[in-house]
């Protein structure tokens, strides 16, 4: 038979599970609430009399009978062949929420429950139907609730504010408030603000996601690159350039050629080509380019290891520009290092079926991927010499 301490177990399911509060928060019925258990058997109560009576005794004990609070007990008649009449528990309810809160001690969580909702209906009303749906979320944050509707009410008034967190005057606020808390934050501010103030492109915490979304500024990344031609600086001494991407795409470069390259000392040794810059050091941070518009009007060539990582951000890369030309990623400079391969450590390795590659680079990509050459071979660009780099250039670009 079931005790008190198993009711009480059966009852707090109902809170964990939000189903108690989405009740009250949407005026559903929930009470009285029966708390199911296995009856006793006639059976049971002939072989375990004794225990069997002190349960039901315990169970009266913790009663509401007893307590003037918590679940209530329904008893049944059952005349044994063997006992004669007996009563046994029927049916356990609780009759009302105060004998429920009560009961699993939570009646002093649901009244700060109820002041921060009352208080959110008054500050933020187009949460309403959020909080419907995730009420434990008020529960979690319940200590810092008025500061994130006042984060809120901020974003509101200040749409795509194009401030540093730091710079935000919220008061009573800090700006690291806003850092420590950008999980939640981006929950309720897609709630109550308006579509337009939203980049939806933007999305969760990782690569600045918060500050993309709602129009903050942050530490953006920056795009190195090399003028290879002195022409396009006027002569002036003006060659090797970082600047935060915002900026590199609203510059719109006067070049005809896009070099691309992951190595650093590559891009910092690269030849001088007319027309021309060298993009460098991006590492998977290639995915930046996409929003690089003016590359689509320029000729662009990446130079990245030969290897399967290395046509994995060809393909990602062609996938943005689709002119993208592969240079010294081919079967003939592969061979003609041949002594100088190296192993591609197994963590950088792609085996997925790349979309973008032209049929002489998918072939390699898949003699690589599958080891038809060697295990794991790799060759990186360092290991080109400088003299075969420039042989190469001038039969691609005619330089």
């Amino acid at each position: 038979m079931i005790t008190p301490g198993e009711i009480k177990k059966k009852a707090l399911k109902y809170w964990d599970n939000q189903r108690f509060l989405k009740a009250y928060l949407t005026d559903e019925p929930l009470f009285p609430l029966d708390i199911p258990f296995r009856k006793i058997t006639p059976r049971q109560v002939l072989e375990n009399f004794t225990a069997v009576r002190e349960r039901v005794k315990e169970l009266r004990e913790g009663s509401k009978d007893r307590l003037g609070y918590g679940y209530s007990l329904v008893f049944k008649q059952v005349n044994h062949r063997q006992l004669g009449l007996q009563s046994f528990p029927h049916r356990i309810h609780f009759d009302t929420s105060e004998d429920f809160l009560k009961f699993i001690g939570k009646r002093r969580e649901f009244d700060r429950f109820r002041q921060s909702f009352e208080q959110t209906l008054t500050a933020q009303p187009l949460l309403q139907n959020w909080l419907m749906q995730k009420p434990s979320k008020l529960l979690k944050y319940h200590a810092i609730w008025p500061q994130l509707l006042e984060v809120c009410w901020f974003f509101q008034c200040n749409r795509k504010p194009d401030h540093y967190i730091r710079e935000l005057d919220i008061p009573g606020l800090d700006s690291k408030f806003i850092e420590q808390h950008k999980g939640i934050l981006c929950e309720l501010l897609d709630q109550v603000l308006p579509a337009e103030a939203v980049n939806p492109e933007a999305s969760g915490l990782g690569a600045h996601g918060f500050e993309r979304r709602y129009g903050l500024k942050y530490d953006e990344p920056l795009i190195r690159f090399r003028i290879l031609d002195s022409e396009l600086t006027g002569n002036q001494e003006l060659s090797d350039i970082s600047t935060p991407l915002s900026q590199f795409k609203r510059l719109s470069l006067c070049c005809e050629r896009v070099f691309i390259t992951e190595n650093k000392i590559n891009g910092l040794s690269f030849p001088e080509v007319s027309g021309a810059i060298v993009i460098f050091g991006l590492g998977y941070g290639i995915s930046s380019l996409s929003e690089v518009k003016w590359l689509e009007d320029r000729a662009v060539f990446y130079w990245g290891d030969i290897d399967t990582h290395g046509f994995a951000m060809l393909s990602q890369l062609r996938g943005y520009l689709p002119q993208v030309q592969s240079l010294l990623m081919d079967r003939e400079t592969l061979f003609t290092f041949q002594s100088l391969w190296g192993t591609e450590p197994e963590d950088r390795r792609s085996v997925a079926r790349l979309t973008n590659l032209y049929q002489e680079e998918q072939q390699l990509y898949d003699d690589l991927r599958d080891n038809v050459m060697g295990n794991r071979i790799r060759l990186e660009q360092e290991r080109i010499c400088f003299n075969y780099l420039r042989r190469r250039l001038n039969s691609v670009i005619g330089a």
